[in-house]
């Protein structure tokens, strides 16, 4: 997986090279398969150049995988990306004058994949992994529909876990009240859980609607799928356990590889990737949405793609020169 300033290899996966054509055409407005086909073919790192004419046939074969990628998330947007494909379905467009809520969040959530949100996740003194769990909350509330609640649970929140655990139980008006199951201290921050959303009845009574959410930004989400168990949560921590288990939501601001998509949902239910919040982003509040650009400017100027590409374009040139030379 490539992450930023870093660029990918030619034997990156597809759904990665489709990263890449987007963050070049938000940079240069416009990218095509040949231009990135030209790209990967100066990186390759062929021994003695030895088999060069085979990997570009091999990567100019897989531009029409990753080009199918491009239009496929434009398509599963609802209408709603920053970017078009022409006619021909080779040149990749993005256009800057596009500043509605889904075209803003899509490309934070560009460069919440692609930085990394563990040293670089804070640009103009905003924490782009507190966002994404706002952004997601309030996806999901749009998705259950008009009716629908959410908050944020996670640690971005102010409030020792006991505390948090008992406001939840107090809003869904289930759940009794914070329990803690052993002898020893809490020791937990979160629980795994970052986001709740409900639907509520008008009687206020048990036995409704309840789902509970896990937010990843970055690449290295497939290792965490199984780790939120919405049963144990509540039976652990709430000392009368809402009478229907909530069910389990995954958001992550990558577009998932949709070659295991079946496994993802299998592990981590009902599952948000980047198209999918993007697609239920139409009811954003001006504050986040606000708050969301101002991140993904002051990020997206902190990397420069088209001087990275030059830079490491040069560097592996320079590298197969000197390889060629040696004995």
């Amino acid at each position: 997986m490539f992450m930023l300033p870093s660029l990918p290899t030619p034997r990156a996966d597809p759904h990665e090279l489709a990263d890449f054509a987007e963050l070049l055409a938000m940079d240069k407005r416009s990218t095509s398969a040949r231009e990135i086909v030209g790209y990967l073919n100066q990186l390759d790192d062929n021994q003695d150049n030895i088999g060069c004419e085979d990997n570009e046939a091999e990567t100019i074969d897989g531009m029409d995988e990753v080009m199918g990628e491009l239009d496929r998330r434009i398509k599963a947007c609802g209408a709603g990306s920053p970017f078009m494909m022409d006619l021909a379905g080779s040149v990749l467009r993005h256009d800057p004058a596009l500043q509605d809520g889904h075209a803003i969040i899509y490309r934070y959530l560009l460069l919440a994949t692609r930085l990394n949100m563990t040293a670089s996740k804070v640009h103009a003194g905003l924490d782009g992994t507190a966002l994404f769990e706002e952004l997601s909350a309030e996806v999901i509330r749009n998705y259950l529909g008009g009716r629908a609640r959410s908050l944020v649970f996670g640690t971005a929140v102010r409030g020792g876990f006991p505390e948090r655990v008992a406001d939840l139980c107090r809003q869904l008006c289930e759940g009794g009240d914070f329990q803690n199951p052993d002898t020893a201290s809490v020791d937990e921050n979160d629980g795994g859980l970052d986001t709740v959303s409900w639907i509520p009845f008008s009687d206020g009574g048990r036995g409704q609607l309840v789902v509970f959410g896990q937010c990843k930004t970055g690449t290295h989400w497939q290792e965490h799928t199984g780790r939120l168990r919405p049963s144990d949560f509540t039976k652990l921590w709430m000392s009368d356990p809402p009478l229907i288990d909530p069910i389990r939501a995954f958001f992550i601001a990558e577009s998932a590889d949709q070659g295991h998509w079946r496994k993802y949902v299998t592990y981590a239910g009902l599952l948000f990737d980047r198209c999918r919040l993007v697609d239920y982003c139409g009811a954003i509040s001006a504050d986040l949405l606000k708050k969301i650009q101002t991140w993904t400017n002051a990020a997206f100027a902190s990397v420069n793609i088209s001087e990275s590409s030059r830079k490491k374009t040069k560097k592996e040139s320079s590298k197969a020169v000197r390889k060629n030379k040696s004995p």
